[in-house]
């Protein structure tokens, strides 16, 4: 009988950070006709599924060296939700209180871990870094108030960029003998371009960094202005001051939706559980690569965060890549209606959600105080907000969040409805069927369309129940 082999068990989940493995592209690359290797860096094997947790690890274990975080301290940090997940899950082994600001456009799915694994959560209201209510300043701020409490600063912190220099630049050396050309990364708070990219400079003098960036995001673009985009996690209106500009020789802009689809494509084509930034560096690097007519003797490294399982209620979802344009209603329905074999026919086909029977909401201007709109939103359930000189809706206002901020005491009635306001909605085509509206109720609580006034209107389960049931009386007649 053979002896067994010696045991092989981590003492507790931080020991298994790191160490991830390195994918080969297959069926991306011969579609595009690409003979570069390109090579995956697949952070989302990391116990939370991002590289965050390297991160998070590290910067911990600092500021306990440091005398920075002491027994029974509180972590505060600013995060979109990645390192958020990290920190929380560092905080649960080695006994710590959290709390995080999140970015509102943070997903559902991390703001439900973050507080499964502990976390207090404070969403913040703005974008933008000179904004009053921007997450970085409200974590400042709350740093300086609660004693014990350490503000962990990703974004100026040198343990950010240490992390990859002491863990994924050498794995990535190793992994691939030193053989590489260029290293892709999405940039945000610039940890990983910064630390990954001088480690391997200094070991390969001929290797090539480049930076991918969304389109919207000034890092990439000198002298353009930050515009507002979906993908999470990377992109900036500020060079983030971490960040050596000059470490990067090349960048790729990307679009949300090249971003969107190319990791909804690496799953379906190579099972690749990736998220949307990620989507982005995969993109940048294949279409780098076959602008660039890459060789055979060429080898690229894109570095890829995240896992998609993040996203589910994102760019994962069916609905809210149709309700943000990122698909048209007749792929939604290829995707999840009609299909290929029967070909079936629908209840709602023949008729438009601008002929069905639907409620028109009231709209506010943000400054409106949360008593002015209280008894319309407690009527009609939602209301939406634009200022009076645009055209665009800023937010919509729903029953349940007012509910929740003003029973906390987090929110007077006083207050502007900006305080409340949800960024979190879309606005359909008064010309979509009824049939497919149908099919997105099955996973959205309410639908929005524009009617031929310029205004939201609201389609509820029983409008689109109403409708049904006169479509079921005509066949009846």
């Amino acid at each position: 009988m053979e002896e067994p082999q010696k045991r092989q068990i981590y003492n507790n989940i931080l020991e298994t950070i790191g160490k991830t493995p390195l994918l080969r592209l297959n069926r991306l690359t011969k579609e595009m006709g690409i003979e570069a290797e390109i090579l995956l860096k697949l952070e989302y094997f990391n116990p939370t599924g991002s590289h965050k947790d390297r991160l998070a690890f590290n910067l911990v274990s600092t500021a306990e060296a440091e005398g920075k975080l002491k027994p029974g301290g509180t972590i505060i940090e600013a995060t979109s939700g990645n390192t958020g997940l990290g920190l929380c899950l560092t905080a649960a082994i080695k006994g710590y209180r959290t709390i995080m600001v999140a970015q509102p456009k943070a997903s559902k799915e991390k703001i439900d871990l973050m507080k499964k694994l502990g976390a207090e959560i404070v969403l913040a209201r703005s974008m933008l870094t000179d904004h009053p209510e921007n997450f970085l300043n409200i974590a400042k701020k709350l740093s300086e108030t609660i004693p014990n409490s350490f503000y962990t600063q990703q974004l100026v912190n040198p343990a950010n960029p240490a992390t990859h220099m002491k863990t994924t630049s050498v794995e990535i050396y190793e992994q691939t003998g030193g053989k590489i050309d260029y290293f892709f990364t999405a940039v945000g708070t610039s940890g990983t371009v910064m630390g990954t990219g001088k480690v391997l400079k200094e070991k390969i003098p001929n290797i090539k960094v480049i930076g991918c960036d969304p389109v919207g995001s000034i890092l990439g673009s000198k002298g353009s202005t930050y515009k507002h985009f979906k993908v999470e996690g990377v992109g900036r209106d500020v060079i983030p001051p971490l960040c050596d500009i000059n470490l990067i020789d090349e960048w790729v802009k990307f679009t949300d939706k090249q971003a969107f689809d190319t990791a909804r494509k690496a799953m379906r084509m190579e099972g690749i559980m990736c998220g949307g930034s990620a989507g982005g560096v995969i993109w940048s690097a294949l279409h780098y690569a076959k602008e660039k007519k890459l060789g055979k003797d060429k080898t690229i490294v894109a570095f890829i965060p995240d896992t998609n399982r993040n996203y589910l209620t994102k760019f994962m979802s069916d609905e809210w890549m149709l309700g943000n344009k990122f698909i048209d209603e007749g792929e939604y329905r290829q995707l999840t209606m009609d299909s290929q074999f029967l070909h079936e026919k629908h209840h709602g086909d023949d008729i438009t959600l601008k002929e069905i029977e639907s409620s028109t909401l009231s709209t506010f201007t943000p400054e409106t105080s949360i008593r002015d709109v209280w008894h319309k939103v407690k009527k009609d359930g939602l209301a939406m907000v634009k200022d009076n000189d645009s055209v665009e809706y800023k937010g919509i206002l729903i029953d349940k969040d007012i509910i929740s901020v003003i029973s906390q005491r987090r929110l007077k009635l006083a207050d502007p409805v900006s305080k409340v306001m949800s960024p979190h909605f879309f606005i359909l085509s008064k010309d979509m069927k009824v049939s497919t509206a149908q099919k997105m109720m099955e996973n959205c609580d309410y639908l929005l369309f524009e009617n031929d006034n310029k205004e939201v209107n609201v389609i509820r389960p029983t409008d689109l129940m109403n409708s049904l049931e006169l479509a079921l009386n005509e066949e009846i007649k």
